[in-house]
């Protein structure tokens, strides 16, 4: 994870060149970098369900991963993020394991829904079936990064793991490995 580039610079760019009509802006050393992140869908009320996965917008998020009486580690990723797919089996099988010692992993998919929902949903049965089939509804990017995390600057994968009491313990900017994913929980379950 050390000396990288954030990872949501380097698929961000991709997908902006994409069309991608919402973004989050990435706050890395001043300038404005992209990670995409799903244009607000009037039609779609947060808590929507797609063909296989459910629509979260802040609120959601903030009552699904903060002050739940354990620790969550809430997970961004996309499908469009190299990086993001790499890292996919290896949080798939943390959070199969970490069910059974009270952690929960509340995945979140930055893709847009209207575009890319079923590719959301085939990526998961086929590379992360134990993950949670969310995708993110934002309406302010920027205030969706400070409430998730205010020194996050938007990049992906991203892990912010959360205590039994909804405080932010810790963070993993970047591809994650079983050891940072173990490291996180070791910070969040004390």
């Amino acid at each position: 994870m050390k000396g990288r580039a954030p990872l949501a610079i380097l698929c961000g760019l991709a997908l902006a060149g994409a069309g991608a009509a919402t973004v989050v802006a990435a706050r890395a050393s001043g300038t404005s970098h992209v990670a995409a992140a799903p244009e607000p869908l009037a039609a779609d009320p947060p808590g929507a369900k797609g063909p296989g996965y459910t629509l979260m917008d802040l609120p959601a998020i903030e009552k699904a991963a903060k002050g739940r009486g354990k620790p969550v580690l809430v997970h961004f990723w996309a499908s469009w993020c190299g990086p993001c797919l790499e890292e996919l089996p290896v949080v798939d099988k943390f959070a199969r394991e970490m069910r059974a010692r009270g952690v929960e992993v509340l995945s979140l998919s930055l893709d847009d829904p209207a575009r890319a929902g079923d590719r959301v949903v085939q990526v998961l049965t086929r590379s992360a079936p134990n993950l949670t089939r969310n995708i993110v509804k934002v309406a302010d990017s920027d205030a969706f990064v400070n409430a998730i995390d205010p020194s996050w600057e938007g990049s992906i994968p991203a892990v912010f793991g959360f205590d039994a009491g909804g405080k932010l313990r810790g963070r993993l900017i970047g591809e994650a490995s079983r050891r940072d994913l173990d490291g996180l929980v070791a910070r969040v379950a004390r």
